[in-house]
């Protein structure tokens, strides 16, 4: 039996599963985000206006941690 659940689920049920065991893998609050999706520059758009950060999850088992902070001065 295949597991079909998206790179992003795998990390939520990942850190889930941590958090029960008193561990934390990523930001509380974090957002899970597949990294190969059209949406992902929206999706992340919408998480810094939020304030949340953002856990970039890809389909070869990689995340990539997005910290929100101020912008950059121009």
């Amino acid at each position: 039996m295949s597991d079909e659940r998206t790179p992003a689920s795998i990390a939520m049920d990942e850190a889930i599963e941590a958090s029960t065991e008193g561990r934390e893998l990523f930001p509380d609050g974090a957002m899970f985000i597949n990294g190969d999706e059209p949406y992902i520059g929206r999706a992340i758009a919408i998480a810094a206006g939020e304030g949340r950060s953002v856990v970039l999850c890809f389909a070869d088992g990689s995340r990539h941690v997005l910290l929100p902070g101020s912008p950059a001065a121009a």
